[in-house]
């Protein structure tokens, strides 16, 4: 169970890249061999040592032959490194411009909940500032209206008769 849960977290496609680049030297002794027995390649490296000859240097057919095949063995193996390498930077980026996007997606879902909230507050408030000013013109009506039973001395403790003389309790 322990190997199945750690095979589950490894990356197949790394895993899969890595074996593809294991298997270029294979691969290249392979074409190297191949090459060494063809006719057309053998006489293509001789042509190529010819036109790269000096004075000093004069491969001979055979040398110039295994010359050709490490040559070839080596753009194998250089040419299918190269190409992992920029697919794996490719998978790469793509990863992190998907990261990108993923955070900006987050980021404008948050700023539209908030929005969201921030209008429904709003909507609460302007609900309450209409209330209080309900409240406002109604209390500044009862003010303005005139008191009906209210005697011209608030407070006043005895009861005035006619001529204005206190009367007492």
């Amino acid at each position: 169970a322990m190997v199945v849960l750690m095979l589950a977290r490894l990356p197949i496609g790394k895993l899969a890249l890595l074996g593809i680049r294991q298997a270029a030297r294979p691969v290249a002794k392979v074409a190297m061999a191949a090459a060494e027995r063809s006719k057309t390649f053998q006489e293509c490296c001789v042509s190529a040592s010819r036109l790269m000859q000096t004075d000093r240097l004069r491969l001979p057919h055979d040398q110039a032959v295994q010359a050709g095949c490490t040559m070839l063995g080596e753009a194998v193996v250089f040419g299918v490194s190269a190409t992992v390498l920029i697919y794996e930077y490719q998978r790469s980026k793509d990863a992190e411009r998907h990261r990108q996007e993923d955070a900006r997606e987050e980021v404008r879902r948050e700023a539209l909940n908030h929005h969201a909230e921030l209008r429904a507050r709003l909507a609460l408030l302007e609900h309450e500032l209409k209330g209080q000013r309900e409240e406002m013109a109604a209390l500044r009506a009862e003010v303005a209206r005139p008191k009906r039973n209210a005697s011209p001395l608030r407070g006043d403790k005895y009861k005035r008769g006619k001529s204005g003389a206190a009367l007492s309790k």
